[in-house]
């Protein structure tokens, strides 16, 4: 019997994630983000009728000096598909409060990107994030990330 429950918990989390179609995280070495240093991340659309919702995921130790981060975001794929973006992430309020889930001195961030946006063609798909501060080179970020879910309303 106690088998069941464990099979039931465990569909019940393996469905709740079930629209996760990509997740990668990169360690960005030393927790030195320099801006040549870039975050690539490469994965496979094989349902380009539906809609996705692409979040940046970050991690960044206690002594990040900025309240924000600013990325450039350059998506390509099949058939020259290109796509070049800017992100603000917004990491402390204004009396320098994290916003971010700590523990000890570690804050993760789950910014959505982009909504509800289309893949025109199946194939391999790369999405390139580079750091846009003014320092050429940053202090305290530790992880970079992306997820890729596919949106709500293509489930309906």
């Amino acid at each position: 019997m106690k088998y069941l429950g464990f099979i039931f918990i465990l569909s019940v989390f393996v469905s709740c994630n079930s629209d996760i179609v990509y997740q990668e995280t990169l360690k960005i070495s030393n927790a030195k983000w320099n801006r040549n240093e870039l975050a690539k991340f490469s994965f496979e659309i094989e349902d380009s009728l539906s809609k996705y919702d692409l979040y940046l995921m970050i991690r960044h130790a206690g002594n990040f000096p900025y309240k924000n981060l600013y990325l450039f975001a350059k998506t390509s794929g099949p058939r020259d598909v290109f796509a070049k973006d800017t992100a603000q992430m917004i990491f402390a309020d204004d009396r320098g409060n994290w916003l971010g889930k700590g523990i000890g001195d570690i804050y993760d961030y789950e910014f959505k990107f982009k909504e509800e946006i289309g893949f025109p063609y199946q194939g391999k798909y790369e999405i390139q994030l580079e750091q846009a501060m003014r320092d050429f080179e940053i202090e305290g970020v530790t992880d970079i990330g992306i997820k890729l879910k596919k949106s709500i309303s293509s489930n309906e």
